[in-house]
């Protein structure tokens, strides 16, 4: 065991949280814009990693819910404890599970007072572990029990997200290696768990990375929402060393507003940065700067990195010196669909873990009341439903030319080893598709049965070539594509009442506008008493459903 271990270490050069080094040949990338190169000793097969499958605040603690991971069928459930997940099939004669229901301890055999899973076919119930404790058909279950099983996966929970570990027989493992939350998503979730936004989308694991990797994409197809056109510029992208990223990681957990120990350190396994003094000229979020907080100075930094296999992550520090992080973590669902989860965390609205010393009582107290009001007032709310508008407004800007993207390149047999990339703006997204291959490769060696319908969730494509691209999505159109309520909303705490509040209003509104119109026969009335009932008279126009 103690031999498994110390291989497992050198193959995942994030597991040793401790050391301040791991392999140079997967870690250490050259100060460069090239892209390293990568030993497939280093890569982890696909379904050894930790996937952010789902917000906890999207999940119901008391029934099953469906989920999927790298085209396994997954149920999670809560056992009065704990999340846990298994395989989404009973072992008696497959049914889903999810369909099931949980049962409490009084209900259940369950020997150590927690909650069972029961298969809602013929009643047999699995405990936390996936072991069978119950069939009813039986008059003596206890030999049948023994075989009766069902596969159950690791599961953690941090930064209010339900991570699983994809590989039952290496699960003695999944312990040593760490989780990619920053100091400051740390207590940014903690202190705004509203703020959490996660969506499906209608296209694979594979290209919404490479899209979200890649800086270059914002000004134009988010213009007038993060950047605009104007600030599409080269974009001089320098490869940071082992040292240069430490020091990056000291940047971030060193913060008086993070709060972050030695032992939580993982580095990234590739980070860029703008080169100095050029960030304030081409970070496209810096250089329009709508938001009026991002604006840089020859001192500024903008940092972007990758963590294998789920995580992209931009760190900004503008002209303000209070840093921001966009956060995104993918999960790759199935062939053509995956999840996606964002934060945006930034100093200027968190508490601070380390006080600075002010000598001016009065100024620090004020200082302290001005922040409380900031992030009571207004952040609290500006953090949930408007925060969650913009993104979903973010994800449109992509979602139809990637879906179409996917199903141009299938049907004229392109891979991404066609695309032209000349300029460094798409170092990272070239450096993901490499480390992508190699991990397919590692996971078909890994003589999992189902090594090859998880690699096809993840590339896009199958063994035979086939991509799901030509056959799921040929007749889905642009309202399909940018449908909110059944990718986002429905499973959304923040917009799903902020959604039922708005149908209450409607449904008030419909039921006194007769009324209104016959006492008064003015509907200039109605109209005024529209706009107090909605937020503004735009809103009576649009369907419901497009709002959040």
């Amino acid at each position: 065991m103690l031999a498994l271990a110390s291989v497992f270490l050198l193959v995942h050069p994030c597991a040793a949280l401790s050391t301040t080094s791991s392999p140079t040949s997967i870690s250490d990338a050259v100060p460069t814009s090239s892209a390293p190169e990568l030993k497939p000793r280093h890569v982890l097969p696909l379904h050894q990693n930790w996937w952010p499958v789902a917000l906890v605040n999207t999940l119901n603690e008391n029934a099953p819910n469906a989920e999927k991971l790298l085209n396994k069928d997954v149920v999670l459930w809560h056992d009065g404890d704990d999340w846990r997940c298994m395989e989404d099939m009973c072992a008696h004669r497959y049914a889903p599970l999810s369909e099931g229901r949980i049962v409490s301890a009084e209900q259940s055999s369950s020997n150590d007072n927690r909650r069972c899973l029961q298969c809602s076919y013929h009643g047999w119930e699995f405990d936390n572990q996936g072991s069978c404790k119950r069939i009813p058909q039986a008059a003596d279950s206890t030999k049948a029990r023994g075989s009766a099983r069902v596969v159950s996966y690791p599961v953690r929970v941090a930064a209010g997200i339900c991570w699983v570990w994809a590989d039952e027989e290496s699960s003695p493992f999944a312990e040593t290696v760490p989780l990619p939350i920053s100091p400051m998503l740390k207590q940014w979730e903690q202190q705004y768990p509203q703020s959490a936004y996660q969506r499906d989308l209608p296209y694979g694991y594979e290209l919404l990375t490479e899209n979200v990797i890649d800086m270059s994409h914002l000004p134009f197809s988010h213009h007038g929402i993060l950047s605009n056109r104007e600030a599409g510029v080269p974009l001089p992208f320098k490869m940071l060393s082992m040292a240069e990223k430490e020091e990056v990681w000291l940047k971030e957990s060193s913060s008086n507003y993070a709060n972050a120990c030695e032992n939580e350190k993982i580095l990234p396994m590739y980070q860029v940065e703008l080169t100095k003094g050029q960030a304030q000229f081409s970070d496209p979020i810096m250089v329009p700067d709508l938001f009026g907080t991002n604006k840089g100075d020859e001192e500024s930094t903008s940092f972007l990195a990758f963590y294998p296999p789920a995580h992209v992550r931009y760190h900004r520090t503008p002209m303000s010196g209070l840093s921001s992080n966009t956060e995104l973590f993918v999960c790759p669902q199935s062939a053509g669909r995956c999840r996606v989860i964002i934060f945006n965390p930034f100093e200027g609205g968190m508490v601070r873990q380390v006080e600075e010393i002010e000598k001016n009582t009065r100024a620090k107290f004020l200082s302290k009341i001005g922040n409380y009001l900031l992030r009571k007032t207004i952040l609290s709310k500006v953090m949930g439903l408007q925060n969650h508008l913009l993104t979903s407004d973010v994800f449109d800007g992509d979602n139809v030319f990637l879906m179409q993207q996917g199903a141009r390149m299938a049907k004229n047999g392109l891979r991404h080893n066609d695309y032209l990339t000349p300029s460094s703006a798409d170092t990272l997204s070239k450096i993901f598709r490499k480390w992508l291959d190699t991990a397919a490769d590692a996971t078909r060696r890994s003589n999992c049965k189902t090594a090859e319908i998880m690699v096809e969730s993840a590339i896009g494509f199958s063994s035979d070539g086939i991509s799901p691209y030509t056959t799921m999505y040929a007749d889905l159109s642009r309202e399909v594509l940018l449908d909110r309520y059944h990718s986002h909303t429905k499973n959304c705490p923040v917009c799903s009442k902020a959604l039922a509040k708005l149908e209450w209003r409607k449904k008030v509104l419909e039921q006194g506008r007769p009324m209104l119109l016959g006492m008064t026969g003015a509907s200039f009335i109605a109209t005024i008493l529209s706009s107090l009932i909605f937020d503004s008279t735009a809103v009576s126009t649009v369907p419901t459903r497009a709002i959040v």
